[in-house]
């Protein structure tokens, strides 16, 4: 028999060399379950050590974990380690400090303990720290950015870092979870029906985790399977984060360098999860009621395919929006929030930019039961603009995902019902125009390799958005290669659009990122899209008719010695449209710099050279824009504190010579753990302001707005939540300049402006405002009762003469009010 010989199973392992117990007599005995290994760290015995840790990051050798037949386990999943399991495990003691990225040992005990089953992986944190620092914070799910007092385990289910899941709970319950892409790629957009919670304890406190198998995709293996693991800490009154393995972000590799560890017997059973609901909606502008009843089906049969449905899904007002006003010609993007679409659809990001704020991704969900297509009207009939703007509803969608070998690949499918809209003709009667829906398709196959230490993918996508007006389809394919040592990493992709009302187009562009130390990242961005190319039917990018390059420079220390960390991120931006003109051009810097009293200052400056504009004139020619420049300095106050405030400053350039200064301000009060409400406005004053008001003619205005948001959060536990939340945007805009475009591209031409005219001034008054309970009965199952407001009402000339009577009328006329009871129940395995 041969004995591994592991520092943390030591005293196990010294029996079993010694003759004294044997693996066949545990075996027969039943044993424990499978304990995950750690290899070769001593405990951190003191609380305030501050033994320097290797600066430098090396992956480990595989470890081989012992492997024992399961017993009948009584876990109770209650935050509180007191199992007969727990303490027979030697905890991994050994974390380092990764925010900032000093990776010295941190300063409180931290325990971690980890044994699975082939039902699941056990996860235990004993974690030491006074108690008078404690942060509890309770949050909606999947809330990263509040800081408090949490842990995180992420594990590389692929075994070849290729993909993974995270889970997380933070101090008093409340869970986070996601899954995570090559290198360091998180996403919270994922929800699995795991169990997790906390509990207080004399030394600190304790948190207690059990994460089925069948939750995570894995690859297929007959009997023995490697995982990558690692392990966080946030300590909220420090606001650090303290990791095993010490594994900073500002080292370039993360996943490709995690330990693996043998496991042996996992092969999850069948699992299927459905989703019944039933809705009602009230609605109280039209004082109709509309029940619904539908599902969400998801069955995975193996560990590496899984197929998902959804029947007459309702996608109702259970979360809002933001509220933002756009009068440029650039599309403003949604994240998607709806379960079905968030499940398996990491297959479907086919580079890393299809992740960023605004996006190039050929797959943008939102699409897909969005803003119903137009119709044709009648010349005699009127439709509101409300109506218009109604959502499609979906009668079904279906997704496939899946890997087999080297190979990943995933299918969608979605059908819209048709859709009615109500208008009136001349004689004040209703009309009805109706609307044929549209039919969307997904195809999508990635090959990745990690053999001989680097990292290579190849990936196809197609989409298809099909009406009977108009026919868009899209291939695009995409290329990624990483070094073993993580300091290279390119991307790029290629795509092809075909719409038959428009034609053909082609576009692409190519991301290289170098890390050649720990701190200093260069990225470096190519991009070409021509007169033709349309991705955005069923994904989403800025603009077609472009050449852009792009450089930015980010650097990071944490070894200054007047403060606590110092960030500086430059950047080069150049874009020209195909006629080699320049419609984009910035020097841009941003300064971040961390205090020790946690504080943080920011300082930006952007210089902007002379350009064109050939978009916000929305197809009607080309004007120059002057060399102009923009400054701004910010402050935060220490988020660990009850009460904390972000400010903001900045004076900026209008695009003919005027200016604007926007100045921000948000306040946050966290008196007790279960509250928490926040208020935030801002005011840009405008001078010079130009929007394009009709065929040639644009104007300036002198303008002023003002933004509001008020967020309040109650729980009563963790599992129950009351919010309340307002958001308001009121723009009052008075002409002062009235210009044409010119015939070819040059500055734009003064109109003469008659002082009595007042036809072009106007006023936006938008309002959301929701109160929402949600109960969370089990995991993934919830009730919602949701009452929403909305209103969107644009003046021209303008009508109220304050802002405050422009708040009033858009609270009292709102365009649509809804009072919706949703219960979502998940039946499963």
């Amino acid at each position: 028999m041969r004995c591994f010989h592991l520092p943390v199973f030591k005293s196990q392992l010294l029996k079993c060399c010694n003759g004294q117990e044997n693996v066949r007599s545990l075996l027969s005995r039943g044993g424990i379950l499978l304990l995950l290994a750690f290899q070769g760290i001593q405990p951190v015995n003191a609380e305030d050590s501050i033994r320097p840790l290797d600066r430098t990051i090396q992956p480990t050798s595989r470890i081989r974990l012992l492997n024992f037949v399961e017993l009948e386990l009584d876990m109770s999943i209650d935050g509180k380690l007191l199992e007969p399991q727990w303490r027979d495990i030697e905890p991994q003691t050994d974390f380092g400090t990764v925010e900032p990225d000093t990776l010295v040992p941190g300063k409180h005990l931290t325990e971690l303990r980890v044994f699975y089953s082939e039902k699941g992986v056990y996860v235990g944190f004993d974690l030491h720290q006074p108690k008078e620092t404690l942060l509890n914070r309770l949050s909606s799910r999947d809330n990263r950015g509040l800081n408090r007092d949490a842990v995180f385990i992420t594990f590389d289910s692929s075994s070849e870092a290729r993909y993974g899941f995270w889970f997380g709970v933070a101090l008093g319950g409340s869970l986070l979870d996601g899954t995570i892409l090559p290198e360091r790629r998180y996403s919270p957009n994922w929800d699995g029906p795991w169990r997790g919670a906390t509990s207080e304890t004399e030394y600190g406190w304790s948190a207690e985790m059990f994460i089925p198998w069948s939750v995570m995709s894995m690859p297929k293996r007959e009997a023995e399977r490697n995982i990558g693991v690692y392990a966080s800490r946030k300590v909220g009154y420090l606001d650090e984060r303290w990791a095993w393995p010490a594994l900073p972000s500002t080292k370039p590799q993360f996943l490709s360098v995690l330990d693996q560890y043998e496991v042996v017997g996992v092969s999850p059973r069948q699992q299927y999860s459905i989703f019944p609901y039933l809705s009602s909606t009230l609605d109280r502008i039209t004082d109709e009621t509309d029940t619904k009843a539908g599902a969400d089906i998801f069955w995975r049969p193996t560990t590496n395919f899984q197929l998902a449905a959804t029947l007459n899904p309702d996608f109702g007002s259970v979360e809002s929006d933001d509220v933002i006003v756009n009068l440029s010609a650039t599309e403003t993007f949604f994240p998607e929030k709806r379960l079905f679409f968030l499940e398996g659809q990491d297959v479907f990001i086919a580079t890393p930019k299809a992740t960023n704020n605004v996006p190039t991704t050929l797959l943008n969900t939102r699409r897909i039961g969005g803003r119903a297509f137009a119709p044709d009207i009648p010349a005699d009939v009127d439709i509101p603009s409300v109506e218009l703007g109604q959502p499609a509803e979906l009668l079904g969608a279906a997704k496939l995902t899946g890997e087999s070998g080297n190979f990943r690949y995933g299918l969608l499918s979605a059908i819209e019902d048709d859709t009615t809209f109500v208008g009136e003709d001349i004689s004040g009667s209703a009309v009805d125009v109706e609307q044929n829906g549209r039919n969307y398709a997904v195809a999508r196959v990635l090959y990745e390799d990690a053999s001989g230490g680097a990292t290579r993918g190849l990936g196809w996508m197609s989409t298809a958005a099909l009406h009977s007006d108009r026919e868009a389809v899209v291939h695009g394919i995409d290329g990624h290669y990483l070094t073993g040592d993580g300091r290279w990493q390119l991307d790029g992709q290629v795509f092809y659009s075909d719409i038959d009302v428009e034609g053909d187009g082609v576009g692409g562009f190519l991301d290289t990122v170098y890390t050649p130390d720990q701190g200093v990242k260069h990225m470096l961005e190519l991009e070409y899209f021509d007169r033709e190319v349309n991705i955005n039917d069923l994904g989403f990018f800025r603009r077609n008719d472009a050449m852009a390059l792009r450089y930015s420079l980010n650097l990071q220390d944490s070894s200054i010695n007047y403060g606590r960390e110092l960030r500086n991120d430059v950047s080069m931006l150049q874009l020209w449209n195909l006629d080699k003109r320049l419609i984009r051009s910035g020097l841009f810097w941003k300064g971040y710099l961390t205090n020790d009293n946690l504080s943080e200052w920011r300082t930006k400056i952007d210089l902007l050279p002379e350009r064109y504009e050939d978009r916000n004139s929305f197809g009607n020619g080309t004007y120059k824009i002057d060399q102009r420049y923009k400054a701004g300095i910010g402050y935060k106050t220490d988020t660990s504190k009850k009460l904390s405030a972000n400010f903001l400053l900045e004076r900026g350039p209008e695009d003919k010579g005027g200016y604007n200064i926007y100045s921000w301000m948000k306040l946050t009060y966290r008196p007790v753990d279960r509250l928490s409400t926040s208020l935030s406005m801002s005011n840009k004053n405008r001078e010079g302001w130009l929007l394009h008001f009709a065929g040639e003619s644009m104007s300036t205005y002198d303008a002023e707005e003002w933004k509001v948001q008020w967020d309040f959060d109650f729980f009563f536990t963790a599992k129950q939540q009351f919010r309340a939340s307002f958001q308001w945007v009121g723009i009052r805009a008075f002409e002062d300049e009235r210009y044409t475009i010119p015939s070819s591209p040059g500055h734009l031409i003064e109109d003469a402006l008659n002082p009595a005219d007042e036809s072009r001034q106007f006023s936006i008054s938008n309002l959301n405002f929701q109160l929402r309970y949600r109960w969370e009965i089990a995991p993934l199952s919830d009730l919602f009762v949701v009452y929403t407001k909305n209103s969107n009402e644009r003046y021209a000339p303008i009508e109220q003469d304050e802002f405050q009577d422009m708040l009033q009328s858009a609270y009292h006329n709102p365009s649509s009010e809804q009072l919706v009871v949703k219960l979502r129940y998940r039946l499963g395995s």
